[in-house]
């Protein structure tokens, strides 16, 4: 490619994710909500996007339905990699955008055409560690990373996990964070509800890596001694059992949605007095920044992801020592004033730092420069 004339025409971008979170569909995870964020706001800035994820794809591909692995982003990845050749003929690209790591695209060679821009979300080393199961699919990942033109990593933890684990060089490697609907995700205002007194919010997909049995217990300690403590668990997954009997100990103090469209949790984030992030790992922490958005309080594990927004007012408490959550949560309970200012701080930082229109501008400035370079 001999270089992009950025006066004759927007550039193009292909967004190749498992997950959109479009068409009405809430998103699956910080993935999908990740890859709307960006086809709202990059033509904005200049790039025509087109989005293939395994809910919608370009005329003539079809969609990615079941596939040979009986896991559903590996599955797409597999139809995808069959169909590389054909979206490039169909969409023509200027720069491919993947978004990566575990519950993402893998892709075993550079795409046809144009160069490669990996967003890594985390890494199969950071979820998995280097159990025996795993290493397939994270040697596949650092394949596709170091194809890659450049490596957009939503965190410092996943920067460094990206270069140590994979290889990559750290010249190609920066850290871009996701964008917050901060005009969604805001503070209670003029005709909302009031803020809940002393309600724990969980939102999440309800597995064993997000910690909804520490959260579980967490209410167990504290709604036995506090009896304005109430919860509420959003989210769907292999562990709801064990939110359902969380409801059933503690009836019409424990509430489970299911998962949540994006104002209706919105509107759970707005009226939660803190949400509690007991996650082994994260590559970030969308939740965490989705609340600090609405000035509700986060406490969390001290996990790479979470560790990054120590800054941003997160309360930090060792993974290991469950006392230490529940007394952390105790504290802010029991200290307004410190909640509130905790709070604060957190939206002034995701405004500062956050907003999808600088998201979506630094994004496309890199696209530009990979296209550039070709």
């Amino acid at each position: 490619m001999s270089g992009i004339d950025a006066g004759s025409r927007p550039l193009a971008a292909t967004l190749l994710s498992f997950d959109d979170g479009t068409d009405g569909h809430p998103a699956r995870g910080g993935q999908g909500v990740a890859v709307a964020g960006l086809a709202r706001h990059l033509p904005g800035a200049g790039i025509a996007v087109t989005v293939c994820s395994s809910r919608r794809a370009p005329a003539g591909l079809g969609r990615a339905r079941h596939g040979p692995t009986g896991r559903p982003a590996l599955d797409f990845s597999v139809w995808l990699a069959r169909r590389m050749a054909e979206l490039q003929r169909r969409t023509r690209p200027d720069v491919w955008h993947a978004q990566g790591g575990p519950g993402g695209v893998l892709l075993p060679r550079r795409p046809p055409g144009a160069p490669l821009v990996y967003t890594a979300n985390h890494t199969y080393r950071q979820a998995h560690g280097s159990r025996w199961v795993t290493r397939p699919l994270a040697a596949l990942e650092g394949r596709g990373y170091r194809a890659a033109a450049h490596v957009l990593a939503i965190s410092p933890s996943t920067a460094l996990a990206v270069v140590t684990d994979h290889g990559v060089r750290p010249e190609r490697v920066s850290v871009l964070a996701p964008g917050i609907d901060t005009a969604r995700f805001r503070p209670p205002g003029p005709g909302d509800p009031p803020r809940d007194p002393a309600t724990l919010l969980f939102c999440g997909r309800l597995e064993p890596v997000k910690g909804l049995a520490r959260f579980c217990g967490l209410v167990d300690a504290l709604a036995a001694e506090r009896p304005d403590l109430t919860a509420v668990v959003c989210g769907d997954g292999p562990e709801r059992p064990l939110a359902t009997a969380l409801a059933g100990r503690w009836p019409g103090r424990v509430a489970v949605t299911g998962r949540l469209g994006d104002e209706a949790l919105a509107a759970q984030q707005r009226r939660a007095t803190l949400c509690v992030m007991p996650s082994a790992y994260e590559g970030l922490g969308l939740v965490a920044l989705e609340a600090l958005a609405s000035e509700t309080g986060v406490v969390a594990h001290d996990v790479p992801g979470l560790r990054d927004l120590a800054r941003a007012g997160v309360v930090l408490v060792p993974p290991d020592q469950p006392r230490d959550l529940a007394d952390a949560v105790r504290r802010l309970l029991d200290d307004p004033t410190r909640r509130v200012a905790a709070a604060a701080l957190g939206r002034a930082h995701v405004l500062a730092h956050h907003g999808w229109p600088d998201a979506a501008r630094a994004t496309a400035q890199v696209y530009r420069r990979v296209a550039e370079r070709g």
